[in-house]
């Protein structure tokens, strides 16, 4: 993608966070939601689609199944906007998936810390995002979220109690998992493949 085609879809980015928040839709659910669709899929396959330039109350509905009453989006730059501006503008730097970003820091979180670092430069928010990635791993993130033990993710996925927890110490040792495992854990958890790229 080309610099004019980034930004046009950054600025659709950020646009379908103020919708989100601004309908009171739940943090999870709709981060969820945005990973797994085709719009981000899109994005990071770097690949620009026709899909980019529906209404932007349109491509929300295609992702969330929400109908919003009016679009209050555009010329919008309040701590939603700068959620996903910030969102996009890491995975640009970073390489790393959406769903890996969202998990490691969620828009609750991203919410929280507008106030302290909507007016400091971008490397501020790079460096915090980089001390989040060091404090849980993937997998330990995953159960907290689903609240799941290690013996019952187990029980259901066969995959070896000892496995797990060498998967719960570092996420390196889930970057090279068998692709069996990582099949697993992304049916048991609903999770995009994506998450577990390193």
């Amino acid at each position: 993608m080309n610099e004019y085609e980034i930004n046009d879809i950054r600025e659709t980015f950020s646009r379908l966070f103020v919708l989100a928040i601004s309908n009171k839709m739940n943090f999870d659910s709709f981060t969820n939601m945005l990973e797994k669709s085709e719009f981000v899929s899109m994005i990071e396959n770097n690949k620009y689609d026709p899909l980019f330039n529906k209404p932007i109350d349109k491509l929300f509905y295609d992702i969330t199944g929400f109908k919003v009453k009016e679009d209050n989006s555009y010329g919008i730059y309040n701590d939603a906007y700068w959620c996903g501006q910030n969102y996009f503008d890491l995975h640009l730097k970073l390489k790393k998936s959406f769903s890996y970003i969202f998990l490691k820091l969620s828009l609750e979180t991203m919410m929280n810390i507008y106030t302290i670092f909507h007016e400091m430069d971008f490397s501020s928010l790079v460096d915090y995002f980089y001390k989040k990635c060091k404090e849980k791993t993937i997998l330990r993130l995953l159960c907290e979220k689903t609240n799941k033990s290690l013996p019952s993710i187990s029980r259901a996925t066969l995959i070896p109690l000892s496995t797990l927890k060498k998967y719960n110490i570092s996420d390196e040792y889930l970057y090279t998992a068998s692709f069996q495992n990582i099949a697993k854990l992304v049916a048991y958890f609903d999770v995009t493949y994506s998450l577990f790229k390193e």
